[in-house]
């Protein structure tokens, strides 16, 4: 079962035009109190961790003309996650860490996820961004597509309580991992569990004109939603779900996948969606895409995506 005991907190300390600021912005104020809240409620560890977009070499030559072990930029840094640590402290959390490491958010933040072996990291998002952003990449979906551990992507949206999550099983491993994860989080914050699954309409065409009667083809489509519904409930009774006290919905239809999910969040108006997402690189990312990322530029709720147990990350410590 995926752990969330050891929870990394991606803090961008840039604001405005200043390097390091004690002023976050919006999306990772939302970030630092979602890491907080999960690591009170799991009892888990909590770390702060920063990229400074200034490659070691850089920082090394700083030092020696400052005649410092440390730059003031590195200090300051520390300075403001310590400032959060002892927030995280006050909160109840018991262990706190900060982390300064130096280069690309993305890929920097990884390498301190496969360092440390933390189980969640926790970003925060913008409302939207526009599509040359989408194409050339954001922290968040490179995150999406390259950590190895579960990324929550946290929107920011401070006066909307978190009250429901949804859980999009596709009746894959990785779709085990995800109802595992929505339940635990649904037990740990006493939230609403919806359940997903849907079932991909693409051969309906192709059976309409083959000549089948549309009697038939609505049987088929009984049988496919009853058949869905049963293993649904199978694989749910394999969790915990029976002890969440705010109650769960199951919810199988078919469609599209992004459509049915779109839907229901808005429907149910769902504060936190749990999918699964694969890695891609390349072109193949740039355009396709997958269901967590085509999702991500769209949602009205925060994120938590779940990569597959085979994942393999390129990125090394």
């Amino acid at each position: 079962m995926i752990s969330l005991s050891k929870i990394l907190v991606g803090v961008d300390l840039s604001h405005d035009d200043r390097l390091i600021s004690e002023d976050l912005s919006v999306q990772c104020e939302q970030a630092v109190q979602k890491g907080i809240k999960i690591a009170r409620a799991s009892g888990g560890e909590l770390t702060f961790f920063t990229a400074l977009d200034i490659s070691e070499q850089a920082m090394h030559m700083i030092q020696l003309e400052s005649g410092e072990q440390k730059c003031k930029i590195e200090i300051d840094a520390e300075r403001v996650l310590g400032m959060l640590a002892d927030r995280a402290r006050e909160a109840g959390v018991e262990t706190v860490n900060i982390v300064v490491g130096f280069g690309p958010s993305a890929d920097t933040l990884i390498r301190e996820v496969v360092k440390n072996d933390h189980s969640l990291v926790v970003i925060g998002r913008k409302s939207r961004s526009t599509f040359v952003q989408y194409l050339f990449g954001r922290t968040a979906v490179k995150l999406l597509r390259k950590c190895p551990v579960p990324v929550y992507v946290a929107k920011p949206d401070p006066t909307r309580p978190v009250e429901s999550v949804l859980a999009a099983d596709d009746f894959s491993e990785t779709g085990e991992d995800v109802l595992n994860v929505a339940v635990q989080v649904a037990r740990m914050f006493d939230l609403r569990l919806h359940v997903v699954h849907v079932v991909e309409s693409g051969d309906d065409y192709k059976l309409a004109g083959s000549g089948i009667t549309l009697e038939d083809l609505n049987k088929l489509h009984d049988e496919q939603i009853e058949s869905a519904e049963a293993k649904q409930a199978d694989r749910l009774s394999q969790t915990d779900f029976r002890t969440i006290e705010t109650g769960t919905m199951v919810h199988v239809e078919k469609g599209a996948a992004e459509v049915v999910i779109a839907d229901k969040l808005r429907e149910h108006e769902v504060d936190l969606l749990v999918i699964g997402t694969v890695g891609r690189s390349g072109l193949s990312a740039m355009f396709l895409g997958n269901t967590a990322e085509r999702l991500l530029n769209e949602l009205d709720c925060s994120l938590l995506a779940v990569k597959p147990r085979n994942f393999e990350c390129n990125i090394k410590p």
